[in-house]
Protein backbone atom coordinates (compact mmCIF):
# COMPACT_ATOMS: atom_id res chain seq x y z
CA UNK A 1 0.00 0.00 0.00
CA UNK A 2 0.95 3.56 -1.08
CA UNK A 3 2.37 5.71 2.11
CA UNK A 4 0.31 8.67 2.90
CA UNK A 5 2.15 11.97 3.47
CA UNK A 6 1.65 11.80 7.34
CA UNK A 7 3.55 8.67 7.04
CA UNK A 8 6.03 10.38 5.53
CA UNK A 9 6.65 12.70 8.20
CA UNK A 10 5.88 10.60 10.49
CA UNK A 11 8.81 7.94 9.91
CA UNK A 12 11.37 11.13 9.17
CA UNK A 13 10.63 12.11 12.88
CA UNK A 14 11.29 8.35 14.68
CA UNK A 15 15.22 8.49 12.67
CA UNK A 16 17.90 9.07 15.13
CA UNK A 17 18.76 12.68 14.89
CA UNK A 18 22.37 13.58 13.86
CA UNK A 19 24.50 16.58 14.90
CA UNK A 20 24.83 18.95 12.21
CA UNK A 21 27.08 22.48 12.26
CA UNK A 22 24.92 25.19 12.17
CA UNK A 23 24.50 27.45 9.08
CA UNK A 24 23.76 30.89 7.95
CA UNK A 25 20.49 31.50 8.18
CA UNK A 26 19.47 32.76 4.45
CA UNK A 27 16.73 36.05 4.19
CA UNK A 28 14.13 34.42 1.90
CA UNK A 29 10.79 34.25 2.33
CA UNK A 30 10.05 32.50 -1.05
CA UNK A 31 11.86 29.20 -0.53
CA UNK A 32 10.73 27.37 1.98
CA UNK A 33 12.30 24.06 2.97
CA UNK A 34 11.22 22.10 6.12
CA UNK A 35 14.11 21.15 8.78
CA UNK A 36 13.98 17.19 8.44
CA UNK A 37 15.21 17.09 11.96
CA UNK A 38 12.23 19.40 12.76
CA UNK A 39 9.23 18.24 15.40
CA UNK A 40 6.89 19.29 13.32
CA UNK A 41 4.27 17.04 12.07
CA UNK A 42 1.90 16.96 9.19
CA UNK A 43 -0.48 18.57 11.39
CA UNK A 44 1.29 22.16 11.69
CA UNK A 45 3.01 21.93 8.40
CA UNK A 46 0.12 23.24 6.64
CA UNK A 47 -0.31 26.64 8.87
CA UNK A 48 3.91 26.85 7.94
CA UNK A 49 3.38 26.55 4.34
CA UNK A 50 0.48 29.25 4.45
CA UNK A 51 2.76 31.73 6.74
CA UNK A 52 5.44 31.26 4.04
CA UNK A 53 3.18 31.92 0.88
CA UNK A 54 2.26 35.41 0.23
CA UNK A 55 -1.01 36.64 0.56
CA UNK A 56 -3.17 37.18 -3.14
CA UNK A 57 -5.68 39.97 -3.34
CA UNK A 58 -7.75 37.67 -5.47
CA UNK A 59 -10.73 36.31 -4.84
CA UNK A 60 -12.44 34.17 -7.67
CA UNK A 61 -15.18 33.68 -8.35
CA UNK A 62 -17.38 31.04 -10.22
CA UNK A 63 -19.69 31.85 -12.56
CA UNK A 64 -22.33 29.85 -15.01
CA UNK A 65 -22.29 31.06 -18.18
CA UNK A 66 -24.77 30.18 -21.13
CA UNK A 67 -25.48 31.23 -24.83
CA UNK A 68 -28.25 32.45 -26.05
CA UNK A 69 -29.57 29.77 -29.07
CA UNK A 70 -33.91 31.47 -29.75
CA UNK A 71 -34.73 35.47 -29.10
CA UNK A 72 -38.05 36.29 -29.85
CA UNK A 73 -40.54 38.99 -29.05
CA UNK A 74 -39.25 39.88 -25.47
CA UNK A 75 -38.66 36.38 -24.58
CA UNK A 76 -35.39 33.75 -25.27
CA UNK A 77 -34.01 30.32 -24.61
CA UNK A 78 -30.68 29.52 -23.16
CA UNK A 79 -28.48 26.95 -23.25
CA UNK A 80 -25.25 25.94 -20.80
CA UNK A 81 -27.09 26.81 -17.57
CA UNK A 82 -28.20 23.65 -16.30
CA UNK A 83 -27.80 24.54 -12.79
CA UNK A 84 -30.58 27.84 -13.40
CA UNK A 85 -33.33 27.65 -11.44
CA UNK A 86 -37.38 28.44 -11.78
CA UNK A 87 -37.68 32.59 -10.76
CA UNK A 88 -33.78 33.31 -11.22
CA UNK A 89 -32.20 36.49 -12.86
CA UNK A 90 -30.01 35.97 -15.63
CA UNK A 91 -27.56 39.00 -16.90
CA UNK A 92 -27.17 39.16 -21.12
CA UNK A 93 -24.14 40.87 -22.45
CA UNK A 94 -25.33 42.69 -25.00
CA UNK A 95 -23.59 45.67 -27.31
CA UNK A 96 -25.63 47.96 -25.22
CA UNK A 97 -24.93 46.62 -21.47
CA UNK A 98 -26.58 43.68 -19.62
CA UNK A 99 -29.96 43.02 -19.77
CA UNK A 100 -32.01 41.34 -17.30
CA UNK A 101 -34.25 38.30 -18.09
CA UNK A 102 -35.46 36.13 -15.68
CA UNK A 103 -36.42 31.99 -15.46
CA UNK A 104 -39.77 31.02 -16.37
CA UNK A 105 -39.56 27.55 -17.38
CA UNK A 106 -36.76 24.81 -18.58
CA UNK A 107 -36.51 21.79 -20.64
CA UNK A 108 -33.92 19.08 -20.52
CA UNK A 109 -30.78 21.44 -22.02
CA UNK A 110 -32.61 24.91 -22.39
CA UNK A 111 -33.65 27.58 -20.22
CA UNK A 112 -36.92 29.73 -21.09
CA UNK A 113 -36.57 33.54 -19.98
CA UNK A 114 -38.78 36.89 -20.42
CA UNK A 115 -36.16 39.95 -21.09
CA UNK A 116 -37.21 42.60 -18.40
CA UNK A 117 -36.77 45.75 -20.70
CA UNK A 118 -35.03 46.34 -24.04
CA UNK A 119 -34.53 43.12 -26.04
CA UNK A 120 -33.38 44.32 -29.39
CA UNK A 121 -29.86 44.43 -28.43
CA UNK A 122 -30.03 40.88 -27.49
CA UNK A 123 -28.50 38.38 -30.59
CA UNK A 124 -28.25 35.12 -30.83
CA UNK A 125 -25.08 33.23 -29.88
CA UNK A 126 -24.26 36.10 -27.09
CA UNK A 127 -23.08 35.03 -23.55
CA UNK A 128 -25.46 34.49 -20.36
CA UNK A 129 -24.47 34.83 -17.06
CA UNK A 130 -26.21 33.11 -13.60
CA UNK A 131 -26.91 35.64 -10.99
CA UNK A 132 -28.45 32.80 -8.52
CA UNK A 133 -30.67 35.47 -7.14
CA UNK A 134 -33.96 36.12 -7.86
CA UNK A 135 -36.14 38.89 -8.66
CA UNK A 136 -36.43 41.69 -5.53
CA UNK A 137 -37.99 45.19 -5.59
CA UNK A 138 -37.17 47.71 -2.91
CA UNK A 139 -39.90 48.21 0.03
CA UNK A 140 -40.74 51.36 2.39
CA UNK A 141 -42.45 54.24 2.77
CA UNK A 142 -40.35 56.33 0.36
CA UNK A 143 -41.95 54.69 -2.56
CA UNK A 144 -45.29 56.45 -0.91
CA UNK A 145 -46.48 59.30 -3.67
CA UNK A 146 -44.28 57.65 -6.34
CA UNK A 147 -44.41 56.02 -9.61
CA UNK A 148 -43.00 52.82 -10.36
CA UNK A 149 -41.80 50.39 -12.71
CA UNK A 150 -42.74 46.49 -11.74
CA UNK A 151 -38.95 45.96 -11.47
CA UNK A 152 -38.55 49.23 -8.92
CA UNK A 153 -37.32 51.66 -11.70
CA UNK A 154 -38.91 55.21 -10.93
CA UNK A 155 -41.04 56.42 -13.46
CA UNK A 156 -42.37 60.06 -12.30
CA UNK A 157 -38.92 62.10 -12.80
CA UNK A 158 -38.74 62.75 -8.93
CA UNK A 159 -35.38 61.18 -9.02
CA UNK A 160 -34.15 57.97 -7.29
CA UNK A 161 -35.64 56.41 -4.42
CA UNK A 162 -34.29 55.61 -1.22
CA UNK A 163 -34.90 51.94 -0.82
CA UNK A 164 -36.29 50.80 2.92
CA UNK A 165 -35.85 46.48 2.36
CA UNK A 166 -35.57 44.61 -0.36
CA UNK A 167 -38.59 41.88 -1.03
CA UNK A 168 -39.28 39.10 -3.04
CA UNK A 169 -41.17 39.71 -6.40
CA UNK A 170 -42.15 35.77 -6.13
CA UNK A 171 -43.27 34.90 -2.41
CA UNK A 172 -44.83 32.22 -0.86
CA UNK A 173 -48.45 33.16 0.54
CA UNK A 174 -48.95 33.21 4.62
CA UNK A 175 -49.58 29.99 6.13
CA UNK A 176 -52.81 28.75 7.44
CA UNK A 177 -51.68 28.97 11.09
CA UNK A 178 -50.32 32.33 10.52
CA UNK A 179 -53.94 33.91 9.28
CA UNK A 180 -56.29 34.98 11.83
CA UNK A 181 -60.61 35.72 10.92
CA UNK A 182 -61.56 38.60 8.98
CA UNK A 183 -63.48 40.79 11.86
CA UNK A 184 -62.41 44.63 10.84
CA UNK A 185 -64.22 46.26 7.93
CA UNK A 186 -62.78 48.46 5.38
CA UNK A 187 -64.32 51.38 5.40
CA UNK A 188 -64.63 52.37 1.77
CA UNK A 189 -67.52 54.99 2.16
CA UNK A 190 -69.83 53.92 -0.07
CA UNK A 191 -72.90 53.31 1.39
CA UNK A 192 -73.68 50.56 -1.50
CA UNK A 193 -70.66 48.87 -0.81
CA UNK A 194 -70.43 49.50 3.20
CA UNK A 195 -74.03 48.30 3.82
CA UNK A 196 -75.02 45.41 1.29
CA UNK A 197 -71.18 44.12 0.05
CA UNK A 198 -69.17 44.92 2.93
CA UNK A 199 -64.91 44.07 2.36
CA UNK A 200 -63.53 43.42 5.49
CA UNK A 201 -59.68 43.47 6.29
CA UNK A 202 -57.69 41.02 4.42
CA UNK A 203 -60.50 40.44 2.14
CA UNK A 204 -59.81 39.43 -1.91
CA UNK A 205 -62.94 41.07 -3.23
CA UNK A 206 -63.13 40.77 -7.54
CA UNK A 207 -64.65 43.88 -9.07
CA UNK A 208 -66.00 43.38 -12.65
CA UNK A 209 -67.88 45.21 -15.21
CA UNK A 210 -67.69 45.84 -18.74
CA UNK A 211 -65.47 48.34 -20.09
CA UNK A 212 -66.27 52.01 -18.96
CA UNK A 213 -68.64 51.52 -16.45
CA UNK A 214 -66.52 53.01 -13.65
CA UNK A 215 -64.53 50.65 -12.16
CA UNK A 216 -61.14 52.53 -12.38
CA UNK A 217 -62.96 55.77 -10.98
CA UNK A 218 -64.53 53.79 -7.68
CA UNK A 219 -61.08 52.16 -6.89
CA UNK A 220 -59.42 55.67 -7.01
CA UNK A 221 -62.72 57.07 -4.72
CA UNK A 222 -62.01 54.33 -2.41
CA UNK A 223 -58.49 55.35 -1.76
CA UNK A 224 -59.47 58.65 -1.27
CA UNK A 225 -61.83 57.84 1.01
CA UNK A 226 -59.20 55.99 3.29
CA UNK A 227 -57.53 59.31 3.70
CA UNK A 228 -56.83 59.54 7.62
CA UNK A 229 -57.83 55.78 8.21
CA UNK A 230 -53.91 54.32 8.62
CA UNK A 231 -53.83 52.34 5.23
CA UNK A 232 -51.30 52.06 2.75
CA UNK A 233 -52.08 51.73 -0.45
CA UNK A 234 -50.61 50.33 -3.66
CA UNK A 235 -52.43 50.49 -7.40
CA UNK A 236 -51.10 48.10 -10.38
CA UNK A 237 -51.70 49.43 -13.49
CA UNK A 238 -51.44 46.65 -15.80
CA UNK A 239 -51.29 47.40 -19.83
CA UNK A 240 -52.27 50.56 -19.63
CA UNK A 241 -52.21 54.11 -21.07
CA UNK A 242 -49.76 56.18 -19.46
CA UNK A 243 -52.04 59.31 -20.29
CA UNK A 244 -54.66 57.17 -18.08
CA UNK A 245 -52.47 56.81 -15.48
CA UNK A 246 -51.21 60.27 -15.47
CA UNK A 247 -54.63 61.24 -15.00
CA UNK A 248 -55.14 58.52 -12.46
CA UNK A 249 -51.96 60.05 -10.49
CA UNK A 250 -53.20 63.19 -10.61
CA UNK A 251 -56.71 62.49 -9.46
CA UNK A 252 -55.11 61.24 -6.25
CA UNK A 253 -52.66 64.17 -5.49
CA UNK A 254 -55.57 66.30 -5.71
CA UNK A 255 -57.58 65.08 -3.35
CA UNK A 256 -54.40 64.10 -1.19
CA UNK A 257 -54.56 60.75 -1.20
CA UNK A 258 -51.09 60.15 -3.24
CA UNK A 259 -49.27 60.75 0.04
CA UNK A 260 -49.95 57.36 1.19
CA UNK A 261 -50.52 55.59 -2.10
CA UNK A 262 -47.46 53.83 -4.26
CA UNK A 263 -48.75 53.77 -7.86
CA UNK A 264 -46.90 50.31 -9.77
CA UNK A 265 -47.19 50.82 -13.60
CA UNK A 266 -47.16 48.50 -16.26
CA UNK A 267 -47.85 50.29 -19.25
CA UNK A 268 -48.67 49.26 -23.05
CA UNK A 269 -45.90 50.47 -24.19
CA UNK A 270 -44.06 47.52 -22.16
CA UNK A 271 -43.14 44.03 -23.22
CA UNK A 272 -45.10 41.54 -21.77
CA UNK A 273 -42.87 40.76 -19.48
CA UNK A 274 -43.38 44.10 -17.18
CA UNK A 275 -47.09 43.67 -16.95
CA UNK A 276 -46.37 39.85 -16.23
CA UNK A 277 -44.89 41.19 -13.24
CA UNK A 278 -46.57 44.45 -12.47
CA UNK A 279 -49.04 42.38 -9.94
CA UNK A 280 -46.40 40.67 -8.12
CA UNK A 281 -44.71 43.58 -7.96
CA UNK A 282 -47.62 45.51 -6.44
CA UNK A 283 -48.06 42.60 -3.54
CA UNK A 284 -44.13 42.47 -2.50
CA UNK A 285 -44.96 46.33 -1.85
CA UNK A 286 -48.23 45.13 0.44
CA UNK A 287 -46.10 43.04 2.15
CA UNK A 288 -43.78 45.47 3.68
CA UNK A 289 -46.52 46.64 5.45
CA UNK A 290 -47.78 43.90 6.34
CA UNK A 291 -44.72 42.76 7.53
CA UNK A 292 -44.32 46.00 9.76
CA UNK A 293 -47.75 45.54 11.33
CA UNK A 294 -49.81 47.75 9.00
CA UNK A 295 -53.02 47.62 7.35
CA UNK A 296 -52.45 47.52 3.45
CA UNK A 297 -54.67 47.52 0.23
CA UNK A 298 -53.70 46.45 -3.24
CA UNK A 299 -55.91 46.97 -6.57
CA UNK A 300 -54.84 44.91 -9.67
CA UNK A 301 -55.89 47.18 -13.03
CA UNK A 302 -57.01 44.50 -14.04
CA UNK A 303 -56.08 40.86 -14.28
CA UNK A 304 -57.94 40.20 -17.99
CA UNK A 305 -54.88 41.78 -19.21
CA UNK A 306 -52.52 40.35 -16.80
CA UNK A 307 -53.62 36.96 -18.27
CA UNK A 308 -53.51 38.46 -22.27
CA UNK A 309 -49.94 39.06 -21.46
CA UNK A 310 -48.97 35.74 -19.54
CA UNK A 311 -50.47 34.28 -22.80
CA UNK A 312 -48.82 36.28 -24.72
CA UNK A 313 -45.45 34.93 -23.58
CA UNK A 314 -46.33 31.10 -23.01
CA UNK A 315 -47.79 30.94 -26.75
CA UNK A 316 -44.19 32.93 -27.93
CA UNK A 317 -41.90 30.34 -25.65
CA UNK A 318 -44.14 27.65 -27.85
CA UNK A 319 -45.81 26.36 -25.18
CA UNK A 320 -49.29 24.18 -25.44
CA UNK A 321 -52.55 26.29 -25.48
CA UNK A 322 -55.19 25.30 -23.16
CA UNK A 323 -58.99 26.78 -23.03
CA UNK A 324 -58.96 30.42 -25.31
CA UNK A 325 -54.92 29.94 -25.69
CA UNK A 326 -54.22 30.33 -21.98
CA UNK A 327 -51.62 28.47 -20.91
CA UNK A 328 -52.77 25.51 -18.33
CA UNK A 329 -51.26 26.99 -15.25
CA UNK A 330 -53.53 29.93 -15.66
CA UNK A 331 -55.47 29.68 -12.72
CA UNK A 332 -52.15 29.20 -10.74
CA UNK A 333 -50.77 32.15 -12.30
CA UNK A 334 -53.49 34.17 -10.24
CA UNK A 335 -54.27 31.79 -7.09
CA UNK A 336 -50.64 32.35 -5.69
CA UNK A 337 -50.80 35.76 -6.41
CA UNK A 338 -54.52 36.53 -4.72
CA UNK A 339 -53.50 34.16 -1.80
CA UNK A 340 -50.64 36.39 -0.48
CA UNK A 341 -53.31 38.89 0.74
CA UNK A 342 -54.41 37.90 4.57
CA UNK A 343 -55.02 39.10 7.93
CA UNK A 344 -52.28 37.36 9.74
CA UNK A 345 -52.55 37.42 13.86
CA UNK A 346 -51.20 39.18 16.32
CA UNK A 347 -48.20 36.87 16.73
CA UNK A 348 -47.10 37.34 13.25
CA UNK A 349 -47.09 41.08 12.93
CA UNK A 350 -51.02 41.29 12.46
CA UNK A 351 -51.28 43.42 9.56
CA UNK A 352 -53.14 42.66 6.54
CA UNK A 353 -53.30 42.92 3.25
CA UNK A 354 -56.52 43.70 1.17
CA UNK A 355 -56.85 42.76 -2.65
CA UNK A 356 -59.36 44.29 -4.91
CA UNK A 357 -58.38 42.56 -7.85
CA UNK A 358 -60.49 43.69 -11.33
CA UNK A 359 -61.46 42.18 -14.75
CA UNK A 360 -63.35 43.46 -17.35
CA UNK A 361 -66.88 41.50 -19.32
CA UNK A 362 -67.63 41.20 -22.35
CA UNK A 363 -71.43 42.55 -22.83
CA UNK A 364 -71.94 41.42 -19.44
CA UNK A 365 -71.12 38.10 -19.20
CA UNK A 366 -69.55 36.88 -16.26
CA UNK A 367 -69.16 33.60 -17.62
CA UNK A 368 -66.01 34.22 -19.34
CA UNK A 369 -62.97 31.83 -18.55
CA UNK A 370 -60.94 34.30 -16.42
CA UNK A 371 -63.51 35.97 -14.73
CA UNK A 372 -64.86 32.61 -13.44
CA UNK A 373 -61.58 31.67 -12.41
CA UNK A 374 -61.12 34.57 -10.69
CA UNK A 375 -64.50 34.49 -8.90
CA UNK A 376 -63.97 30.97 -7.84
CA UNK A 377 -60.57 32.19 -6.17
CA UNK A 378 -61.69 35.47 -4.60
CA UNK A 379 -63.91 36.29 -1.18
CA UNK A 380 -66.82 37.63 -3.11
CA UNK A 381 -67.24 39.95 -6.34
CA UNK A 382 -68.70 43.54 -6.75
CA UNK A 383 -70.44 43.94 -10.34
CA UNK A 384 -70.96 47.24 -12.17
CA UNK A 385 -73.52 47.13 -14.38
CA UNK A 386 -73.70 49.42 -17.72
CA UNK A 387 -77.38 49.54 -17.90
CA UNK A 388 -77.30 51.09 -14.64
CA UNK A 389 -74.14 53.14 -15.34
CA UNK A 390 -76.26 54.63 -18.44
CA UNK A 391 -78.82 55.76 -15.98
CA UNK A 392 -76.73 57.70 -14.47
CA UNK A 393 -76.42 55.33 -11.04
CA UNK A 394 -72.85 55.97 -9.76
CA UNK A 395 -71.37 54.14 -8.63
CA UNK A 396 -72.81 51.46 -11.09
CA UNK A 397 -73.00 48.68 -8.54
CA UNK A 398 -75.17 45.71 -9.09
CA UNK A 399 -75.59 44.78 -5.73
CA UNK A 400 -78.51 42.13 -6.40
CA UNK A 401 -76.11 40.45 -8.52
CA UNK A 402 -72.95 40.96 -5.97
CA UNK A 403 -71.86 38.91 -2.98
CA UNK A 404 -69.60 39.23 -0.35
CA UNK A 405 -69.08 36.08 1.21
CA UNK A 406 -67.21 37.41 4.43
CA UNK A 407 -70.96 39.25 5.11
CA UNK A 408 -72.58 41.00 7.95
CA UNK A 409 -70.51 39.73 10.70
CA UNK A 410 -67.59 42.35 10.34
CA UNK A 411 -70.42 45.10 10.01
CA UNK A 412 -71.87 47.24 12.92
CA UNK A 413 -75.10 45.24 14.35
CA UNK A 414 -77.07 48.28 13.07
CA UNK A 415 -75.81 48.86 10.07
CA UNK A 416 -76.15 44.76 9.35
CA UNK A 417 -80.01 45.21 10.40
CA UNK A 418 -81.11 48.22 8.08
CA UNK A 419 -79.05 47.00 5.26
CA UNK A 420 -80.52 43.41 5.15
CA UNK A 421 -84.06 45.43 4.99
CA UNK A 422 -82.54 47.55 2.19
CA UNK A 423 -81.25 44.50 0.77
CA UNK A 424 -85.02 42.66 0.47
CA UNK A 425 -86.72 45.53 -0.30
CA UNK A 426 -84.33 46.34 -3.30
CA UNK A 427 -84.92 42.87 -4.24
CA UNK A 428 -88.90 43.28 -4.34
CA UNK A 429 -87.97 46.42 -6.25
CA UNK A 430 -86.09 44.62 -9.02
CA UNK A 431 -89.04 42.22 -9.67
CA UNK A 432 -92.22 44.54 -9.78
CA UNK A 433 -90.56 47.05 -11.62
CA UNK A 434 -91.75 46.34 -14.84
CA UNK A 435 -95.02 46.63 -14.07
CA UNK A 436 -94.51 50.57 -14.18
CA UNK A 437 -92.73 50.40 -17.77
CA UNK A 438 -95.60 48.24 -19.01
CA UNK A 439 -98.39 50.55 -18.15
CA UNK A 440 -99.97 48.21 -16.22
CA UNK A 441 -102.59 48.36 -13.08
CA UNK A 442 -100.68 48.05 -10.07
CA UNK A 443 -101.90 48.12 -6.50
CA UNK A 444 -101.24 50.79 -3.94
CA UNK A 445 -98.66 48.19 -2.31
CA UNK A 446 -96.88 47.33 -5.56
CA UNK A 447 -96.59 51.52 -6.37
CA UNK A 448 -94.92 51.68 -2.84
CA UNK A 449 -92.12 49.54 -3.20
CA UNK A 450 -91.42 50.27 -6.64
CA UNK A 451 -90.74 53.88 -5.04
CA UNK A 452 -89.20 52.55 -2.27
CA UNK A 453 -86.90 51.06 -4.61
CA UNK A 454 -86.37 54.11 -6.67
CA UNK A 455 -85.18 56.07 -3.04
CA UNK A 456 -83.01 53.21 -1.50
CA UNK A 457 -80.70 53.56 -5.35
CA UNK A 458 -81.16 57.28 -4.78
CA UNK A 459 -79.40 57.19 -1.70
CA UNK A 460 -76.89 54.49 -3.19
CA UNK A 461 -75.94 56.92 -5.97
CA UNK A 462 -72.81 59.18 -4.92
CA UNK A 463 -70.32 61.18 -6.56
CA UNK A 464 -66.76 61.58 -6.52
CA UNK A 465 -65.14 62.53 -3.64
CA UNK A 466 -68.70 61.86 -1.06
CA UNK A 467 -67.31 59.86 1.58
CA UNK A 468 -69.90 58.35 4.62
CA UNK A 469 -68.98 57.31 7.97
CA UNK A 470 -70.70 54.24 9.42
CA UNK A 471 -73.23 56.42 11.53
CA UNK A 472 -74.07 58.61 8.34
CA UNK A 473 -74.54 55.44 6.88
CA UNK A 474 -77.02 54.60 8.88
CA UNK A 475 -79.16 57.54 9.41
CA UNK A 476 -79.37 57.57 5.66
CA UNK A 477 -80.70 53.97 5.53
CA UNK A 478 -83.12 54.32 8.17
CA UNK A 479 -84.27 57.36 6.46
CA UNK A 480 -84.93 55.45 3.13
CA UNK A 481 -86.29 51.75 4.48
CA UNK A 482 -88.45 53.67 6.88
CA UNK A 483 -90.63 54.61 4.44
CA UNK A 484 -90.01 58.48 5.22
CA UNK A 485 -89.08 59.30 1.34
CA UNK A 486 -91.53 57.08 0.10
CA UNK A 487 -93.37 59.87 -1.79
CA UNK A 488 -91.14 62.46 -1.65
CA UNK A 489 -90.55 63.63 -5.41
CA UNK A 490 -86.36 62.01 -6.32
CA UNK A 491 -84.76 65.61 -6.73
CA UNK A 492 -86.01 66.77 -3.32
CA UNK A 493 -84.61 63.16 -2.22
CA UNK A 494 -81.31 64.45 -3.16
CA UNK A 495 -81.17 67.36 -1.59
CA UNK A 496 -82.55 66.20 1.70
CA UNK A 497 -79.88 63.54 1.81
CA UNK A 498 -76.94 66.49 1.58
CA UNK A 499 -78.58 68.47 3.58
CA UNK A 500 -79.21 66.78 6.72
CA UNK A 501 -75.80 64.66 5.84
CA UNK A 502 -74.29 68.22 6.67
CA UNK A 503 -76.46 68.97 9.14
CA UNK A 504 -75.32 66.19 11.59
CA UNK A 505 -71.83 66.51 11.13
CA UNK A 506 -72.25 70.22 12.18
CA UNK A 507 -73.92 69.09 14.98
CA UNK A 508 -72.79 65.64 16.11
CA UNK A 509 -72.60 66.33 19.67
CA UNK A 510 -76.07 66.94 20.33
CA UNK A 511 -76.88 63.78 18.53
CA UNK A 512 -73.52 61.43 20.54
CA UNK A 513 -76.46 59.07 21.59
CA UNK A 514 -77.36 58.33 18.08
CA UNK A 515 -73.91 57.98 16.48
CA UNK A 516 -72.92 55.50 19.94
CA UNK A 517 -76.05 53.55 18.95
CA UNK A 518 -75.67 53.67 14.99
CA UNK A 519 -71.74 52.08 15.47
CA UNK A 520 -71.84 49.49 18.24
CA UNK A 521 -74.55 49.50 20.70
CA UNK A 522 -77.75 48.78 19.15
CA UNK A 523 -79.07 46.14 17.18
CA UNK A 524 -82.82 46.87 16.21
CA UNK A 525 -84.29 49.42 14.48
CA UNK A 526 -86.59 49.73 17.54
CA UNK A 527 -83.95 50.56 20.01
CA UNK A 528 -82.66 53.32 17.51
CA UNK A 529 -86.06 54.92 15.81
CA UNK A 530 -86.23 57.64 19.30
CA UNK A 531 -82.91 58.28 18.69
CA UNK A 532 -83.30 58.81 14.74
CA UNK A 533 -86.61 60.41 14.96
CA UNK A 534 -85.04 63.24 17.52
CA UNK A 535 -82.44 63.90 14.62
CA UNK A 536 -84.85 64.12 12.42
CA UNK A 537 -88.07 66.66 14.19
CA UNK A 538 -83.92 68.86 14.94
CA UNK A 539 -83.39 68.96 11.37
CA UNK A 540 -86.71 70.24 9.78
CA UNK A 541 -87.21 73.04 12.94
CA UNK A 542 -84.16 74.36 12.42
CA UNK A 543 -83.26 73.64 9.34
CA UNK A 544 -85.14 75.96 7.28
CA UNK A 545 -85.62 74.93 3.63
CA UNK A 546 -87.79 73.61 1.29
CA UNK A 547 -86.12 70.25 1.81
CA UNK A 548 -86.89 70.20 5.22
CA UNK A 549 -90.15 71.02 5.30
CA UNK A 550 -90.82 68.22 2.57
CA UNK A 551 -89.76 65.52 5.23
CA UNK A 552 -91.49 67.08 8.11
CA UNK A 553 -94.96 67.01 5.98
CA UNK A 554 -93.66 62.78 5.13
CA UNK A 555 -92.62 62.55 8.76
CA UNK A 556 -95.80 63.98 10.19
CA UNK A 557 -97.58 62.45 8.44
CA UNK A 558 -96.05 58.71 8.16
CA UNK A 559 -96.83 59.38 12.34
CA UNK A 560 -100.61 60.06 11.17
CA UNK A 561 -101.05 56.72 9.12
CA UNK A 562 -99.10 54.92 11.69
CA UNK A 563 -101.78 56.20 14.59
CA UNK A 564 -104.22 54.97 12.14
CA UNK A 565 -103.22 51.69 11.23
CA UNK A 566 -102.68 51.48 15.43
CA UNK A 567 -105.99 52.62 15.42
CA UNK A 568 -107.33 49.93 13.17
CA UNK A 569 -105.57 47.43 14.32
CA UNK A 570 -106.73 48.04 18.05
CA UNK A 571 -110.19 48.07 16.74
CA UNK A 572 -109.94 44.87 14.90
CA UNK A 573 -108.61 43.47 17.99
CA UNK A 574 -111.54 44.57 19.90
CA UNK A 575 -113.64 43.17 17.47
CA UNK A 576 -112.05 39.62 17.68
CA UNK A 577 -112.11 39.65 21.46
CA UNK A 578 -115.84 40.28 21.54
CA UNK A 579 -116.73 37.78 18.88
CA UNK A 580 -114.20 35.40 20.96
CA UNK A 581 -116.17 36.28 24.31
CA UNK A 582 -119.81 35.68 21.89
CA UNK A 583 -119.16 32.55 20.93
CA UNK A 584 -117.65 31.62 24.83
CA UNK A 585 -121.25 32.95 25.71
CA UNK A 586 -122.74 30.90 23.14
CA UNK A 587 -120.54 27.61 24.39
CA UNK A 588 -121.56 28.66 27.97
CA UNK A 589 -125.26 28.40 27.42
CA UNK A 590 -125.33 25.55 25.14
CA UNK A 591 -124.03 23.32 27.79
CA UNK A 592 -126.29 24.78 30.65
CA UNK A 593 -129.04 23.97 28.18
CA UNK A 594 -127.86 20.13 28.12
CA UNK A 595 -127.56 20.16 31.47
CA UNK A 596 -130.99 21.28 32.11
CA UNK A 597 -132.71 18.44 29.39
Amino acid sequence: MSKSIVDFFNEIDEKPKEKVAPKEKKKTVAAFKPSLSSPQTAKNMSKVLEESMPVSELSPEIVEVGEVVYIGDGVCKIDGLSNARIDDVLKIETDKGEVLTLVLGMSDRLVETVVLGDYFGIKKGQNVISTRKTLKIGGGKDLLGRVVSPIGKPMDGKGPIKVGKMMLVECPAPAVYMRSPIVDQLKTGFVVVDSIIPVGLGQRELVIGDRKTGKTRLMADVICNLKGSGMYCIYVAIGSQKAKVKGFTEYLDRFGALEYTTIVMGSSDDPPSLNYLAPYAGAALAEYFLDQGKNALVIYDDLSKHAKAYRQMSLLLKRSPGRDAYPGDIFFLHSRLLERSAKLSDKYSGGSVTALPMAETQNGDISEYITTNLMSITDGHIYLDSLMMHDGILPAVNSGASVSRIGGSIQPPMLRKLAELAAGQLARYNEVKSYEIMNTEISLETEREIAKGKRILEVFTQKSGINYLSDEEVLLLYLVTTGLLDFIDLSVVTNIKKEIIEFYRDNKDSFSDFAKGAISVMKSVDEIKPFADHLIETYYNKFDSENSQALKTAYLKEIEDKKIKEKEKADKEAVKKAKEGEKIEEKKEEEKNGDTK
